[in-house]
């Protein structure tokens, strides 16, 4: 929830940002940039480089994708829907990408590959400012059958959860709170999938909302009155 908020206050389109998340959730699993990363590059997280980005098929088993400086993150969901369709396809693709920021993130692709049925393997990454680039294989395989064959690192971090460090923790707090309304009566009585009217009444789920407490509204502090 927390990666989410961030990703919208960035402005990642509402569309897109499940998909942003699974990656970067998986980058702190894998020990990639995770949390960490997603605070220094959230304010350069524009979509609006995607107009640029290019897609090219040399040969019915190739891709190569100029990712037009979007951030890796951004590019790995739709790069990853391009390879699985032609590894369906052909067996195997092999995918170039360059021009990607932060490309060492692509290897979240190793995981979420898994997700469809799929192998991917990076048998080439070159890191560094001037000339970014990475080569993915990607070969199909059998359709995942539980979890535990489609994201074993989901799963890994779903049974024992993330090691953050408390300062970590409390930057990523502090930055998802950008995303919520300021703290009156009118945002308590419209907070969750519940709405709580003028005259006390509930619209919402039924018959009872077990994470609504009407008592919240006597408790807004002083300093933050309510705003219209």
């Amino acid at each position: 929830m927390w990666v989410d908020r961030i990703l919208l206050v960035s402005g990642v389109p509402s569309g897109y940002v499940h998909a942003t998340r699974e990656c970067v959730l998986l980058s702190q699993a894998l020990g990639l940039g995770g949390l960490r990363r997603l605070l220094e590059v959230h304010h350069r997280l524009d979509m609006q480089c995607f107009d640029r980005i290019a897609v090219g098929q040399p040969r019915d088993d190739e891709l190569v994708v100029d990712g037009a400086g979007a951030h890796a993150w951004l590019v790995a969901p739709t790069l990853i829907d391009l390879a699985v369709d032609v590894a369906r396809k052909c067996g195997r693709v092999d995918v170039h990408v360059h021009h990607v920021e932060d490309v060492d993130e692509l290897q979240v692709v190793t995981a979420l590959a898994r997700r469809y049925g799929s192998n991917a393997t990076l048998v080439g990454l070159r890191a560094n400012a001037a000339d970014d680039r990475a080569v993915m294989r990607m070969t199909n395989l059998a359709r995942p059958r539980s979890i535990e064959q489609a994201d074993p690192v989901l799963r890994e971090a779903l049974r024992n959860g993330f090691a953050v460090h408390e300062s970590l923790w409390k930057a990523t707090y502090d930055l998802q709170k950008r995303a919520l309304a300021r703290d009156s009566v009118v945002s308590r009585r419209h907070a969750g999938p519940v709405i709580m009217l003028d005259d006390g009444t509930i619209v919402g789920r039924r018959p009872n909302d077990d994470d609504f407490d009407a008592k919240m509204l006597r408790s807004v502090p002083a300093s933050h009155p309510e705003t219209p």
